[in-house]
């Protein structure tokens, strides 16, 4: 029997050669195959978050870098209604751009070609054979050049029934899926995303690999 599913997938960095300082470029996606529920109690969380920072709705998302003193405690609630939510599961690829074995994009179209090669690994390697899913992805902007577009995925997951692209703004799950990737891949000073950070880490230890899949790279 076949499951339905969504999948909400983000990226987090960038394989831009013109970004040197940023060290890694990562994506992630929850998959969920019944996320309504979910997402009614994370909306009532984003209307908080709205109210507390006094900001219009459709300015403003959950996004691990933009985490305050003020809104951790907000973002707090959000991971710990994941938490108690038993049906969805993360899974996310690492790249480290340092890495001298990696060879990087050198140019954006290439940028691009590279990034839908690692969503199609991604998917492929966690979307389970019972499964068939709708994408539903951070709005990432094509090259002008001629080169396939992430609609193209499906022909090469066969789990994939159809993808879409959406700003984040509208989909808390896309935006939850940041947070987990942003709290994963945190080594910085911060103090309040350090905290988050540690959040996140200790949902991923709560929930195991099956639940909770990092993938880093390793070049042979």
């Amino acid at each position: 029997m076949i499951k339905p599913a969504f999948c909400f997938l983000d990226e987090s960095g960038t394989l831009n050669v013109n970004h040197p300082e940023i060290r890694h470029f990562a994506v992630g996606a929850i998959l969920h195959p019944w996320p309504d529920e979910l997402i009614d109690q994370l909306h009532d969380v984003f209307v908080d978050l709205s109210n507390t920072l006094r900001k219009d709705p459709s300015r403003l998302e959950f996004k691990f870098n933009e985490v305050t003193k003020t809104s951790l405690p907000l973002y707090q609630r959000c991971l710990k209604l994941l938490l108690q939510d038993s049906h969805w599961r993360f899974f996310y690829i690492v790249i480290d751009l340092d890495d001298k074995k990696f060879d990087p994009p050198k140019d954006y179209l290439e940028a691009w070609k590279c990034y839908l090669r690692w969503v199609k690994h991604l998917l492929q390697r966690n979307i389970k054979a019972d499964e068939k899913t709708t994408l539903i992805a951070d709005y990432l902007k094509k090259p002008k050049a001629k080169v396939y577009s992430i609609a193209t995925l499906p022909a090469v997951v066969p789990q994939l029934w159809d993808v879409l692209q959406v700003e984040s703004q509208g989909v808390l799950l896309v935006q939850m899926a940041d947070v987990l990737l942003g709290g994963s891949l945190y080594q910085g000073k911060d103090v309040v995303k350090l905290q988050l950070s540690k959040e996140v880490l200790k949902i991923k230890q709560n929930l195991g690999k099956s639940r909770f899949n990092e993938w880093r790279v390793k070049w042979r």
